[in-house]
């Protein structure tokens, strides 16, 4: 999470203040709304952390409403003030996850999508959110770079969810680079398997693009993904 954080920030500082108006890949979404989304982030998973310490229900947001309001708000503020605001919340979770002690770790909080998880979690939550979106601010960063266990992380991550929701496509994931593979298992029929580097599944996966991925059959066309959270 802490180098992840390091990660964003430095891709983040790489972009002119006028490159923040810049859209994104994100569906009706600018560099501002990104960074404003990161930042906010930080924010809502503090929620959380004061949930485990305190007990006391902090969801991480009052409604979707609520989110993405907050996230247009920000995306409109001066460049500037949106840098020290993404660095200045990124320092309030780091310190307040620092201050957690050993029960309050195990307490059980509640995400976004409603999943019921101990507070270890958030470390993970937080983790990916930067990796991820420092890729989508676009200015060359990708899934490449990442370390190799954290691409290995997020693999399973996806794959676990989807098989756990009975969500399309059934999928074997045979990365090149690895001596294991990754399963979305649907019941009633095998999965399509898809290979390429264990980073560029990953992009795929997480709806990043398809470059470098195909199927294993190649008279097999590529199956489309659905949502990865």
């Amino acid at each position: 999470m802490r180098e992840g954080t390091g990660h964003f920030l430095a891709h983040l500082d790489a972009l002119a203040d006028a490159d923040l108006a810049a859209p994104t890949a994100l569906p009706g979404w600018s560099r501002g709304h990104l960074v404003a989304h990161v930042g906010y982030n930080a924010r809502a998973l503090g929620r959380l952390v004061h949930w485990a310490r305190t007990g006391e229900r902090t969801p991480m947001y009052a409604s979707t409403f609520a989110r993405d309001a907050e996230i247009a708000e920000g995306a409109g503020r001066p460049a500037p003030e949106l840098r020290a605001f993404v660095r200045q919340t990124a320092e309030e979770l780091w310190s307040a996850l620092a201050g957690l002690s050993g029960d309050q770790w195990r307490a059980e909080v509640v995400t976004a999508q409603g999943r019921t998880v101990p507070a270890t979690q958030i470390v993970w939550m937080r983790c990916r959110e930067v990796w991820v979106h420092a890729v989508d601010l676009g200015d060359g960063a990708t899934f490449g770079v990442f370390p190799p266990e954290l691409v290995d992380r997020l693999l399973t991550d996806v794959t676990a969810a989807w098989t756990q929701r009975g969500q399309e496509p059934a999928l074997i994931l045979a990365p090149e680079d690895r001596r294991r593979t990754w399963s979305v298992e649907l019941t009633d029929r095998p999965g399509s398997e898809v290979t390429g580097t264990a980073a560029a599944l990953c992009a795929w996966i997480t709806g990043r693009g398809a470059h470098g991925v195909r199927t294993a059959d190649p008279g097999a066309p590529l199956p489309v993904p659905g949502r990865w959270l």
